[in-house]
């Protein structure tokens, strides 16, 4: 079954459960009004009336922005939640996005509502235990990453879609190249692949990979569907003061203890129908 439409069934398992509190409101940076202090500028949040809140990212493609001009945001949250969920389904940057950050709202729902326990993340490094030996793969650009990677000596592939990013170094490069990945056994990948519907080319890439993590902070879903495939691990952030975490997107503040950053693996995380069991 195709990936979104796996995500959207999930949606539609826990809607059918549950009456999940209706969208309270979306946020949306107004790129015009940003200043280069706006740290977060480049995510935007949807929030359920009970606090639920999903995170997404805006910056992957120019024409979200330009679709936004569009769009009656106070329209929008009216909209039935499978409808906006479905939207991620779509091929419109816009919507697909919006999807996604529906999705990450309803699975927070879920996640609180069968008191589920996340495991905090002591960084990804950590979270996959990166040695000396590894070749380490990473798709899309994260340069605080690839300087401790670089410092710990190990040889790095990042590859990106940018043209303009590419790069050569001793023991590191950024390539257009996704076949690179062959040569790497641990491998840290955007979520925001699943915006631009490129993770299961990456995925067919890297199958005798010892790890592969998807991390990022709009990797808020419900990770069935990511660990039917050749995922191991997922990093992301779950807010945990919502009324907090919006007053520093707002501002374009650094969100620190307004969220929380966890980390989930195949084999501890338990499963959608046994997170449905708890909170029923």
């Amino acid at each position: 079954m195709d990936l979104n439409r796996e995500f959207i069934n999930l949606i539609e398992l826990i809607t059918d459960k549950f009456d999940i509190p209706p969208v309270s409101r979306i946020y949306i940076p107004n790129q015009e009004n940003l200043t280069n202090n706006h740290k977060k500028a480049n995510f935007g949040a949807i929030q359920l009336k009970n606090g639920s809140t999903g995170i997404f990212f805006i910056g992957l493609h120019k024409n979200f922005h330009n679709s936004i001009k569009n769009v009656d945001l106070k329209k929008l949250k009216k909209e039935n939640l499978i409808d906006l969920a479905s939207k991620f389904d779509s091929k419109s940057i816009f919507d697909k996005t919006i999807g996604l950050g529906t999705i990450n709202a309803i699975s927070h729902y879920l996640f609180t509502r069968s008191n589920f326990q996340f495991t905090l993340s002591n960084h990804i490094i950590n979270d996959i235990n990166i040695q000396r030996h590894d070749v380490i793969g990473m798709v899309g650009y994260f340069p605080p990453l690839v300087r401790k990677v670089n410092a710990m000596g190990n040889k790095l592939i990042v590859v990106e879609l940018k043209e303009e990013l590419t790069q050569k170094f001793s023991n590191w490069e950024i390539t257009l190249d996704t076949s690179k990945l062959m040569e790497c056994n641990k491998i840290i990948c955007t979520s925001t692949s699943l915006i631009n519907n490129t993770l299961d080319n990456i995925l067919s890439f890297t199958r005798d990979a010892e790890k592969f993590a998807l991390i990022g902070p709009t990797a808020g879903f419900l990770p069935d569907p990511i660990f039917h495939k050749k995922v191991d691990l997922v990093g992301g952030s779950i807010v945990c003061n919502s009324e907090l975490f919006f007053n520093r997107i707002i501002h374009g503040e650094r969100w620190g203890d307004s969220v929380l950053k966890f980390v989930m693996t195949k084999e501890s995380y338990p499963g959608i129908q046994h997170l449905i069991k708890l909170s029923e």
